[in-house]
């Protein structure tokens, strides 16, 4: 009876990480595909040209709907992308700094973003006054200088940083 109990136990155990790590993976990346609304799409991915798709950004830079992260936002949160334990490592940033920055099209370049979001150092969750998440960004600095947000803004350009961008974004998040 011991023996069973022993087993079974370490069964629950195992199926309790197993459901724990499962959690982490889908709150550190994105697990489901993302709805891009058709005239979205049509707008900024149906051109057969780099340049075609780069004057459509440009196009919207200005545009309030299409403005990070198209609500309005009561906080914003950082985490560091530890697995496991990135929940832990949280804390709040200044919403108005840091919604400027990425509504800025100076802080993004036009390099193609060639990472993965396991890359990131960092997540950011942008929240409504209901605390529901309506805006996420990933942020990988140190080898890459990428980012990678939901909703889609055409501020970011592809998500790459510019070095003044990325320096300026090291110096939000360094603020205590």
């Amino acid at each position: 009876m011991r023996l069973l109990k022993i087993f079974v136990l370490i069964i629950l155990l195992t199926a309790g990480l197993f459901f724990l790590i499962l959690l982490d993976k889908a709150d550190r990346s994105i697990i489901y595909s993302g709805y891009t609304p058709e005239e979205e799409f049509t707008e900024f991915r149906m051109y057969k040209t780099v340049e075609e798709v780069k004057r459509a950004y440009e196009r919207h830079f200005k545009d309030t709907i299409y403005k990070f992260p198209r609500q309005k936002v009561k906080k914003v949160k950082i985490f560091k992308s530890i697995p496991i334990i990135s929940r832990l490592t949280r804390r709040e940033l200044n919403e108005t700094e840091i919604i400027s920055f990425f509504n800025n099209p100076e802080n993004f370049d036009w390099n193609e973003t060639t990472w993965s979001l396991d890359e990131s150092e960092y997540i950011l969750r942008f929240y409504d006054s209901n605390n529901e998440v309506i805006g996420k960004v990933w942020i990988c600095l140190k080898d890459c200088g990428m980012t990678e947000s939901i909703p889609f803004a055409p501020t970011m350009k592809f998500g790459a940083l510019t070095e003044t961008g990325r320096k300026q974004i090291e110096k939000i998040i360094e603020k205590k």
